[in-house]
């Protein structure tokens, strides 16, 4: 058996972990947990995950077991790292434990010691481990180290998981420079004019996706299925998952599907959730005026992120009007409603209405929203989703 957990530092991944689990993320082509499943294959596979996002991801992943009561002896796999076939196959073979900064990365343990580590998770303790380091899978403990990851692991997913499906037959008037690989889905429309550079990395285009013409996209890159990017667009080392509309300056960023940046503005060095619509003309800072490294409040303390290049986080269903500035290293809560004057503070906090944090959005009226939004791309906003919102307003997260 494989189990996949998280640890208790899933909450230093905020916003975009209050309402998803770690394995969830996205750097890359894909997520943690879709790269895992597609490394382990048809072995069985269970999920570990904090009490309070069970049956949101039970509803998620029908096709797997959540939070068992009973573990059997297996692997036990972070969902905070980028797993691929190399390092399972190091855990397999005479190296059972993986280990960075004092967490645990990967480990095969028995019944009992996986019984201990199930309690772990599911009480949000810290977990203590006498075992050596062993070099394994990278470990990503926040948001903006997905930035300087994500470069490399789309180049390692085009080349394990892509490079099969290499085009070499393009439109008419669509050019292609460099020789990083190009990869287009079924049904992908590029209009005339649109520039695919490939000289830092490969491109791969999902199905069903439209580039509008005098778009440029350089690699490495990832746009992923049923996404329209709009004519005039600059994409630049971007992973942006299903259902996305973008146009304008993007550089460095991930935004995990169902989002919108419809208009003109820059996003750089940003990590976007879910069903995000943002207002013509929302822009970020990724730099600072004195060019020093830039700060960030994750789960109730300042981070240092040791880069100069950090954008904006912004958590699921959040909204932007027209002509909103954010700081560097600002951190948006989920179902925040940003307007009005003025820069937003670094710290929007979730369902916050106006952006300052101090009043909140109606808790119906936003709820009603998230319905609306879903039901505009076919999908349902859920029973178990809405008592998971209900429970975030009420405890103030």
């Amino acid at each position: 058996m494989i189990y996949v957990f998280e640890d208790h530092y899933a909450l230093d991944l905020e916003p975009l972990t209050l309402t998803r689990a770690t394995f969830e993320l996205r750097c890359g082509a894909l997520t943690h947990l879709e790269r895992i499943r597609r490394v382990v294959g048809n072995q069985p596979l269970t999920l570990v995950v904090r009490p309070e996002l069970a049956a949101v991801i039970q509803e998620s992943y029908p096709d797997l077991s959540v939070n068992p009561k009973q573990v059997e002896a297996g692997l036990w796999l972070n969902g905070a790292a980028l797993w691929d076939e190399a390092s399972l196959k190091t855990l397999r073979t005479g190296h059972p434990h993986m280990m960075q900064d004092d967490r645990l990365v990967g480990g095969s343990f028995n019944a009992d010691e996986g019984e201990k580590l199930r309690r772990h998770v599911l009480e949000g303790a810290a977990m203590s481990f006498n075992l050596t380091d062993l070099k394994g899978p990278r470990l990503l403990r926040y948001l903006w180290d997905h930035f300087p990851a994500n470069a490399n692991q789309l180049a390692a997913d085009f080349a394990r998981w892509y490079r099969d499906c290499v085009t070499t037959s393009y439109p008419e008037g669509v050019a292609v420079v460099g020789d990083g690989g190009v990869c287009l889905g079924k049904d992908v429309a590029l209009d005339p004019l649109v520039v695919l550079d490939t000289r830092e990395g490969p491109i791969c285009i999902d199905e069903g996706t439209t580039v509008g013409s005098h778009s440029v996209i350089t690699g490495p890159s990832y746009i992923g299925p049923k996404c329209k990017v709009w004519p005039f667009s600059f994409l630049e080392e971007v992973s942006l998952g299903p259902v996305c509309r973008v146009m304008g300056q993007l550089e460095g960023t991930i935004i995990q599907g169902y989002s919108n940046k419809q208009h003109e503005g820059f996003l750089g060095h940003a990590y976007l959730g879910s069903w995000i619509n943002l207002g013509a003309g929302t822009n970020n800072s990724d730099l600072k005026n004195n060019y020093g490294e830039v700060k960030v409040s994750v789960n109730g303390r300042v981070v240092n992120t040791g880069s100069h290049f950090v954008g904006c986080f912004i958590g699921d269903h959040a909204k932007t009007a027209i002509g909103t500035l954010f700081n560097t290293g600002t951190r948006v809560g989920v179902a925040a409603n940003i307007f009005g004057a003025g820069v937003p503070p670094k710290i929007v906090p979730s369902f916050a209405w106006g952006g300052d944090g101090r009043e909140r959005y109606d808790l119906e009226k936003c709820l009603e929203t998230m319905a609306t939004v879903k039901g505009r791309r076919k999908q349902e906003f859920t029973q178990t989703e809405r008592e998971l919102f209900v429970r975030l307003y009420n405890e103030g997260k």
